[in-house]
Formats: C-alpha cells, structure tokens, sequence
C-alpha cells in the first residue's frame, strides 16, 4: 500500500472538501432534516437563542410527532369495549343465576320419567328466560366483535370474544335442556272416600 498523495483519491476513499455538504438519507418512519439557511445549528458556539431557537423546538416536535407511533383514540360511547362490557355483565347474569346448568343437570337425572305438568311449566319458562339473557349475550358480543376497529384496544376485542363463545354454550346448555324436558305425568283422579 503506498502512501504517496496522489494514491488516496480512490472511489471508496472520498474525502469531503469543506464547502461540500453530505448528501441527506432518507428513513421510513423519520423526518428528513432539512438545512438551516445562516440559522444557528447545535453544533455552533453556544445555545441558539430567539427565533431560531423557536424553529429548533418546532422542528423537533414536528420531527417527534412524525417517528413516535400513533396512539388510539379513544373509542366513544358505542365502542367494542362498551358491548364487550355489557356482554360481559349479561354473562354474568347467566353464569351466576346457575338456572341453565342446574336445570340440565335436573333433567339429564330425570332421566325421562314423567314430571308434573305445573313443574314442566316452570322448567320451560326457567329455560326461555335463561336462554334470552345468553343469546342476549352472543348478540351484544357479536355487535362488539363487528364494530372492532383500528382504534379498539386489544382487552376489548378480548372480553368480545370470550363473552360470545361463553353465551354460545348456554345457548347450546337451554337448546338441550329444553330438548331433555319430559313429557308430563297423566293426572291422576282425585280418590273418593
């Protein structure tokens, strides 16, 4: 390697002159710096004052709105995490009620021997009712899950999902336990002393 002048002008090897200014870069997600035209830079002699101090904190916010990752608005009233919520709350009401999962378990023990016609009655209106308040669910959820957007933070689609897949099974529990309900037991004549 030889160190005469002459031998560091090579293409890989290209010193700038000192009026010559690197060329700007361009990155995704970056704002572009442009040059000051006689405006103080950082790298002067002390800090820039006045106006062009002002331009500095201006493009620095600009810069920062530019690279950081928007955030999400907030959503609204009818949002996907409202109904999630309130799919949630009916959950609740079906899961703490028990109605749905006692009522199977009843039948699954009756095991088809006949019951009351009064206690059918009360059995098929436990069941529509506990039924209403689950497909209540599914639809508020589902409602939830279609108005998912951009803006819906993670949890709400969350809680979306878990309540309808939830009310789906107490769907299917009342479809069965309405399905398993007896046929009432003939009514018996009164005996007669």
């Amino acid at each position: 390697m030889s160190t005469a002048p002459g031998d560091n002008d090579s293409p890989d090897r290209n010193p700038l002159t000192p009026n010559e200014a690197p060329k700007p870069t361009f990155e995704p997600g970056v704002a572009p710096e442009v040059p000051d035209s006689g405006a103080a830079h950082p790298s002067d002699s002390g800090p820039p004052t006045g106006e062009a101090a002002d331009t500095r904190e201006a493009e620095a916010e600009a810069a920062a709105v530019t690279a950081a990752p928007h955030a999400p608005a907030a959503s609204g009233v009818f949002s996907t995490e409202t109904f999630g919520i309130v799919g949630l709350v009916l959950l609740a009401v079906t899961l703490f009620s028990g109605q749905l999962l006692e009522i199977l378990t009843s039948m699954l023990l009756v095991g088809g021997q006949p019951i009351g016609a009064d206690q059918i009655t009360q059995i098929r209106t436990q069941i529509m009712l506990g039924g209403a308040v689950a497909l209540l669910t599914v639809v508020v959820s589902a409602l939830a899950l279609v108005l998912a957007d951009a803006r819906t933070r993670p949890w709400g689609r969350w809680v979306s999902a878990a309540a309808l897949i939830t009310g789906l099974l107490f769907v299917a529990v009342a479809a069965v336990s309405y399905l398993l309900i007896p046929e009432a037991a003939p009514m018996m004549p009164p005996v007669m002393e």
